[in-house]
Order: C-alpha cells, then structure tokens, then sequence
C-alpha cells in the first residue's frame, strides 16, 4: 500500500553501499523509520529530500508494517544551520530530542510543528540568541509531552510571579516563592551526595528572576506564531536555558550528549 506523508528528517543511517534508513517524523504517522535504496551516492536520485534537515513530501510503500521510500520531493530544508557551528548543534539537538519523545506510528502534528518552527527560527533569527531559541523550544516541548511546570504561581501561598525571585522545583513541577521555598528547605537534607525530602525524593531546586519565570510562560501558553516574539535581558539567559534544559532532561529521563559540544 502507497502512503503519502510529509515529514522531517531526524537521522539517517547507512546499511551499504547502496541503502540507507532515515527516521522520519510525520504529523499523520508519527516517527516512521523507512528504507532508501540508491541514495548514499552524493548525487542520488533522492539525496537532496532525504538527508537530516529535510522537510520533504514523501511517497512510502508499506508492507507488513515496513517501509520503503518510493518517490520524495523537497518542501524545504535547514542546510543553513551547517554554516554555523552552534546553530548547527541546536538544530541536531532539536532533531534529537522530537525522535526521543515521539513514537512510531502515534501522530505528533504539535511536534512537528514546534520542531519546524525552531529550526527555522534557528535559520532566520540571526539576531536572537541561541540560548533563548533552546530554552522556548525544551518548555513548548515538555508542555507537549505532559509535563510542562505549574509556574503561574506559588504552589504552597499562590502568590503570582513578582519583584523577587522565584523557584522552580524541577522534580515536583512547580514553583514556590522565598519565603515558601526557606520552610520547604529546612525540610530537605542531603544523603548519598544528593538532596532529598523527608520521603526521599530527590530535590532539584533553582532559583530564577521574574523575567526568566515570564519567558517559562510565555514559551509554554503562547501561539505557535508568537512563539520566538520575545527578548530576555542577556544577564538572564544563561539560568533561563540552563533550567529549561535542567527540566526536560529530567523529565524525559536522558540527557542528549550533542549538547556538551556547545561552550556555553
């Protein structure tokens, strides 16, 4: 049976001289892993809409739950990003992380989308800084997986976001005031070179400016269109990224090595 997709390229790999796979996240099948015979050769018939960074239209024949790549054609691709190092490792990271938290043949339209939207972000906005690229883009995700933060206000008194800083509770998914966040302290202790709770629970506790709490906000409730449309104070962009990056890690549970190739 014939299917036509459009897809995103996450990763290819190479079988033989003659055959390859690629990964492919489509918004109607999800994460689909099809075969490519004849283009591993630099000119091959396919090798311009089925390499990583490819956003193509694609033409599968399935068989028993198989597939192979029948016809393809270029929709747009994000080559740009391999002229500059970091953006480069961004957008890899980007690819890494929706072929992690995806799953075969499970629809991922929002998904998609976010990951189309940040590489062309990475692309176009030369002006935006990366870190704030990458903290958006690892909020807007958790909020897609289901496990996006509670950070509209204090979990334990409910006061809203203000002058002083915040806390965020990587672990619990939430965050607390000073005056909350001091009283829940005494309550933790340190065992096994790790803070824990009274019920052993470990505690990843980071403190953040409202403006930083504001971005969280913004990147997890705003419209896919409006989603880049913000600037953070430089001083806060390396704890903004730092704990969207500490969050998502820890709630997918894996920490995707392409980012220790950035020397941030």
């Amino acid at each position: 049976m014939l299917y036509t997709v459009k897809g995103l390229v996450l990763r290819e790999t190479v079988v033989n001289s003659n055959a390859r796979y690629i990964n492919v996240l489509t918004a109607e099948r999800g994460r689909v892993s099809v075969l490519v015979r004849g283009a591993v050769r630099l000119r091959g018939r396919f090798t311009g809409s089925t390499q990583i960074f490819c956003y193509s239209e694609f033409v599968l024949y399935e068989r028993e739950g198989k597939y192979t790549l029948n016809d393809a054609s270029l929709i747009e691709n994000y080559f740009h990003l391999c002229e500059d190092f970091d953006r480069m490792t961004v957008g890899t990271y980007v690819l890494n992380t929706a072929e992690y938290v995806t799953s075969e043949e499970q629809p991922e339209p929002e998904i998609l989308r976010l990951a189309l939207n940040t590489l062309w972000a990475l692309t176009h906005y030369k002006d935006k800084e990366l870190r704030l690229i990458k903290g958006v883009y690892e909020m807007r995700l958790a909020m897609l997986c289901g496990f996006a933060p509670n950070i509209v206000n204090c979990q334990v008194c409910g006061h809203g976001v203000e002058d002083s800083s915040m806390f965020l509770n990587v672990m619990a998914g939430s965050m607390t005031c000073k005056g909350c966040s001091d009283k829940i302290h005494k309550a933790t202790y340190i065992e096994n070179e790790r803070t824990v709770d009274k019920m052993n629970t470990a505690q990843i506790v980071i403190p953040l400016a409202p403006a930083s709490v504001l971005a969280m906000q913004h990147a997890i409730y705003a419209d896919m269109p409006r989603l880049f449309s913000f600037a953070l104070a430089s001083e806060l962009l390396p704890e903004f990224s730092s704990a969207c990056e500490r969050y998502l890690e820890n709630h997918v549970d894996h920490h995707f090595a392409v980012l220790d190739m950035l020397a941030w």
